[in-house]
């Protein structure tokens, strides 16, 4: 028997962004006011926010804390039940640790750690689940969510998005050269790069409409994708986001006439806004309303896809949503339905999409209705199997020697192998050997999928990166270290090299959590993959630990 859908509420929800709290947040931004300034102390212009510091966290935890507070201050269901799940989304955690010269890597600096002492402090009782994926962590944390929600392995999930800002963010992406020199201005002719933000959103998904906020709406699909290109650009063709926009849109059961607005990721790179208007045609949403929330506060990385969400979520309830600031013309190759005024809108859903660095995609489909949607059913649930594992050995030997062994084992000559960080080399090799073990040229790649976890997260080349900022070089950080200081680059890495335009989720914790196997199984197990790479690939400071597993479903 298929198992009845689980309708999945939105709950309660709190953020804090550089234009204040949820309501002034909203007033500001349909007011068109933006709260991007020029900072001395970064040398652009970002959106910062005033975060006063809790005895004994970090500026980062401080700020997480004081989003769920205020969160539980709304919400009638306790941040301790037994029926909660806590998931933590963000880009770096606490990397400015990393700047304070200690020889050792400050404890706090570990993503999971942090999450733990988050957790501990508002007395959840499940561990939490940390999301590293680059600039859509926000976006995955729903899809992730709504897994656990459908899988009826929690009733609650509370997801809290969060990045702050720093030298170690600000020069990564300036030595991209894809900082603007003014306020961005996505989507428009004369755009010339990215602001970058910082900010803390915190939303409640739950399964018991007694906990939903009304007007009612409801999280009825959502997808990641990668357009297995390039891990510091976006493809050219749009084909990755469109995957993930379609995807979410049919487990929505939604078509284009249903969706009332869509709120892209918009960073104002030429790049970027180009290949949105692609996918977005491809997709057939481009006569659809649209706006980009970027220009009002700023790109906040991990913390984007919760924070805009929360506003997609107003948007979609009062029927109008704000305008694109900075717009006034746009050169993309697709017309898109943009504006320098408020639109009113019409329609029951809203799509939310993200891209990010290592090819991540990702989407989700808001639908707005106090009314009993239509029972739909879960497909049946495919068993899936183990067919191959491997672990990369240990060895006395210092790890560049003995990886550059194991790589000319293999026989290849792909050079940029000796371009990846430690991190992209380990994996890289039990890949080619688990291939080896269970090839999957009979999977077609959109039904490929690799998700991963580690502890270390990318330390080691956060490491790199601050060295290089500590050295204070006339030429700046590099970029070509810089892209690998987000572990899920690693697997997008992969992506490109074996074209897996699936699922590539990246979590973090302080041993391979539970969520890794049960995401994996559910990816196969209600046909979104028939073949998936999962398991552990950890790397700091010369020690590995990598260990990976082939599922594929059982025919």
């Amino acid at each position: 028997m298929a198992d009845k859908r689980v309708e999945i509420y939105v709950g309660a929800s709190s953020l804090v962004t550089c234009l204040g709290n949820r309501p002034a947040t909203l007033d500001a931004i349909y007011r068109a006011e933006s709260g991007l300034q020029y900072s001395e102390r970064y040398g652009m212009y970002v959106g910062e926010c005033r975060v006063a510091s809790l005895p004994g966290f970090t500026r980062f935890e401080s700020f997480v804390l004081h989003t769920l507070r205020k969160f539980a201050g709304q919400s009638d269901l306790p941040l301790n039940s037994p029926d909660l799940q806590l998931i933590l989304s963000t880009t770096k955690g606490n990397v400015e640790l990393l700047a304070e010269g200690c020889q050792e890597i400050d404890k706090r600096a570990f993503l999971y750690g942090s999450a733990q002492r988050i957790a501990q402090e508002i007395g959840a009782v499940h561990a939490p689940i940390v999301i590293s994926n680059a600039c859509i962590s926000g976006v995955s944390a729903f899809v992730v969510a709504q897994d656990i929600l459908l899988s009826k392995a929690q009733k609650h999930v509370v997801i809290v998005g969060c990045d702050v800002l720093s030298e170690f963010i600000t020069s990564g992406f300036a030595s991209f050269r894809s900082i603007s020199p003014q306020p961005c201005r996505p989507y428009d002719a004369e755009r010339d790069g990215l602001t970058l933000g910082e900010a803390c959103g915190a939303l409640l998904l739950t399964t018991e409409p007694q906990y939903a906020t009304r007007p009612m709406v409801r999280l009825e699909g959502g997808a990641i994708t990668n357009d297995a290109n390039h891990i510091s650009g976006p493809s050219r063709t749009g084909d990755g986001l469109y995957y993930a926009i379609s995807q979410a849109m049919q487990q929505a059961n939604a078509v284009p006439d249903d969706v009332a607005f869509v709120n892209t990721h918009g960073t104002a790179t030429r790049y970027n806004d180009e290949m949105e208007s692609k996918a977005l045609a491809w997709a057939e949403l481009c006569s659809v309303p649209l706006n980009s929330l970027k220009g009002y506060i700023g790109h906040t990385l991990g913390a984007s896809g919760v924070v805009e969400t929360i506003l997609c979520v107003e948007q979609l309830r009062r029927g109008v949503i704000a305008a694109t600031k900075g717009y006034r013309s746009s050169d993309v190759p697709h017309k898109l339905c943009l504006s320098d005024k408020p639109q009113t809108i019409s329609g029951e859903c809203c799509v939310k999409s993200a891209s990010g660095f290592g090819g991540c995609n990702a989407a989700i489909v808001l639908r707005l209705s106090d009314e009993e949607s239509a029972k739909l059913n879960m497909p049946p649930k495919r068993e899936c199997r183990e067919v191959a594992r491997y672990a990369l050995p240990q060895s006395e030997k210092p790890f560049a020697e003995f990886i550059r062994a194991e790589f000319k084992q293999l026989g290849r000559s792909d050079m940029r192998f000796y371009k990846m960080s430690d991190l992209s080399k380990a994996l890289y090799v039990a890949v080619e050997r688990l291939l080896e073990q269970s090839p999957w040229e009979d999977v077609e790649p959109r039904r490929r999928a690799i998700v991963l976890a580690n502890r270390a997260s990318s330390l080691d080349t956060d490491a790199e990166h601050q060295r290089i900022l500590d050295a204070r070089l006339s030429e700046g950080a590099s970029p070509a270290v810089f892209v690998y200081t987000l572990p899920n680059v690693a697997a997008g890495e992969m992506c490109i090299k074996h074209k897996i335009q699936g699922d590539n989720t990246f979590f973090v914790g302080d041993k391979c959590p539970a969520i890794l196997e049960d995401y994996a199984q559910h990816l196969i197990g209600y046909d979104r993959a028939d073949a998936v790479i999962c398991g552990w690939c950890d790397y700091l400071g010369g020690e590995w630990n990598v260990e990976i597993e082939m599922l594929r479903c059982q025919k």
